[in-house]
């Protein structure tokens, strides 16, 4: 009788739709984030990223942006965004993404906020298929492209010198 039941319950929760290792995400959306532990390799990036359910808004850059501000959900990312920071604006614009955001002078530093873009870029140019992504905070501004982006160490060889 159990084993029926057990059954029943499993044949109900597949043809609802639902499954059993979470929510199926319907409009995925790409958001980068900072690992919460640094890799040790230079093969591996500090950024990384997850996927986020978009709810009918997968057009709407501005929410999009709003939900980004949240935080990821993996436990595994941080956001580089600190707390408080706001995009007062985000426009596309040909081929550029143009976010104006408050101002994180006091908040981060030059590398935090360089780190910060990085996700901020990748995660627009995911969103809207941009190929530049221009980024204004206080007195910074900077503009990044997928290609401008070097996710990796590369090692260089060091050689010896003997006397």
């Amino acid at each position: 009788m159990k084993r029926i039941v057990s059954l029943a319950v499993l044949l109900c929760l597949l043809l609802s739709g639902c499954s059993l290792s979470g929510e199926l995400i319907k409009e995925p959306v790409t958001f980068y984030y900072v690992r919460a532990e640094y890799p040790f390799t230079a093969k591996d990036s500090i950024l990384d990223s997850e996927q986020r359910e978009a709810s009918g808004h997968r057009d709407d850059l501005t929410y999009l942006l709003a939900l980004y501000l949240i935080g990821p959900t993996n436990e595994e990312l941080i956001s580089p965004i600190p707390k408080g920071t706001r995009i007062y604006s985000a426009e596309v614009r040909e081929d550029t993404v143009y976010l104006n955001m408050s101002n994180t002078d006091s908040t981060l530093t030059d590398s935090g906020f360089s780190i910060a873009c990085a996700c901020l870029s990748l995660t627009c140019i995911d969103l809207t298929g941009a190929q530049y992504v221009t980024i204004t905070s206080g007195e910074r501004s900077v503009t990044m492209s997928a290609d401008t982006l070097m996710l990796y160490d590369i090692p260089t060889e060091t050689t010896e010198v003997t006397q």
